[in-house]
């Protein structure tokens, strides 16, 4: 068969597929809905991994160049395991020193509210005394009250609200067992990551043309690239605005500062949304202990906000993945709308390799067209 006749026959058996997908499209996205169900734990368990590589990486380096001094070298795949169990056992601190900060100032603060109610119960009866407002109006509410129609109200009620408890549960237990199982699939990427590596890479160089699967190759290994320089300044960005809300919240006499800090650190994993979610859990807590603090927190943590995403923010961690704080804010700002905060997270390292490739392929054209080449 002639090149032209198999390329017609492509096209036309595409646009047949493509036909019949779009009469059957509920079908079709039902179809969808349970392969991606059933590949999610593996996705996410991928993800996961990936995210534990990078401090991994960077603790087998420091056990590599720990154990090279010594005259017996640990193996490799030792080291490798070594360096995984340091890395959990890091996150698992880390976890740890958050719980153990959070928790003791949320319960203080709500027994702080309660104590204010209860001290303020007073002086509503009071209230209540001095403009005559006594019971006897509850009481003319409740004889009014046909206690038949309430409990067939209450048993239609429930009726409606036992399908869609034994829905929240069903998604709670499908949430929990696709969680284990991401869990246990990312333990089994991560220490056996190198095969599953050279695996991959002999069916795309098996099935693939020389062409697509070496750039296809390349650029999975330089988004990996820059993916870990990015979790890295992400990490030290988040150190530093950690730093500057205590900072902020001391100078001003807020409180919480200790505890903010270090949930600012946290939350600041995530692109630029991370500080907004801690500044919701310090307003939240600065309300309940003192209500009337809670306009300061708010201007405290927004101006401290601002200088980061504008200054700090693109500077470190633009700047660790080559882009400058424009392409930096565009890729957020996309990744974002696209698939919220794992978007904002991978779409960052994924527009420093789109720009990458694309400056060489700009140079590339320059040359073969006589062009000057320079930088895009």
């Amino acid at each position: 068969m002639e090149k032209k006749t198999k390329q017609n026959l492509l096209v036309t058996v595409t646009g047949v597929v493509l036909f019949a997908a779009l009469i059957n499209l509920p079908d079709v996205l039902n179809f969808a809905g349970k392969i991606i169900s059933l590949v999610l734990p593996i996705i996410a368990g991928g993800i996961l991994a990936l995210f534990i590589s990078v401090p991994m990486d960077g603790i087998k380096n420091i056990l590599n160049r720990l154990f090279n001094q010594k005259k017996k070298r640990l193996s490799d795949k030792l080291i490798h395991i070594l360096s995984f169990i340091l890395t959990i056992i890091c996150v698992v601190f880390v976890l740890i020193i958050v719980l153990t900060l959070l928790i003791p100032e949320i319960t203080q603060s709500v027994q702080n509210l309660f104590k204010q109610i209860k001290n303020n119960i007073p002086a509503l009866l009071t209230y209540l005394d001095k403009h005559q407002l006594h019971a006897d109006w509850l009481n003319d509410i409740l004889s009014d009250i046909n206690i038949e129609q309430a409990m067939n109200q209450f048993l239609g009620g429930l009726n409606i609200l036992l399908p869609n408890v034994a829905d929240a549960l069903s998604t709670t237990v499908n949430f929990i067992i696709t969680a284990a199982f991401s869990i246990i699939i990312s333990i089994y990427i991560t220490l056996d990551r190198s095969r599953i590596g050279r695996h991959t890479g002999k069916l795309i160089r098996a099935y693939l043309k020389p062409e697509w699967s070496s750039n296809i190759l390349r650029f999975f290994s330089m988004f990996y690239k820059s993916f870990t320089k990015f979790l890295s300044g992400q990490c030290g960005e988040a150190v530093i605005l950690g730093t500057l809300m205590f900072a902020a919240f001391s100078l001003c006499r807020l409180p919480y500062g200790n505890l903010v800090g270090v949930l600012t650190a946290v939350c600041a994993i995530i692109p630029y949304a991370g500080a907004f979610i801690s500044c919701s859990i310090s307003v939240l807590l600065t309300m309940l202990l003192d209500p009337s603090l809670a306009i300061r927190c708010i201007i405290v943590y927004l101006i401290v906000q601002f200088i980061e995403n504008q200054f700090i923010y693109p500077k470190v961690v633009g700047e660790s993945v080559g882009l400058s704080p424009f392409y930096t804010l565009i890729a957020a700002m996309i990744g974002g709308k696209m698939f919220g905060i794992i978007g904002i997270i991978f779409f960052i390292p994924l527009m420093a390799v789109v720009v990458e490739l694309l400056k060489e392929n700009v140079s590339n054209r320059l040359k073969e067209s006589g062009g000057v080449s320079g930088n895009t």
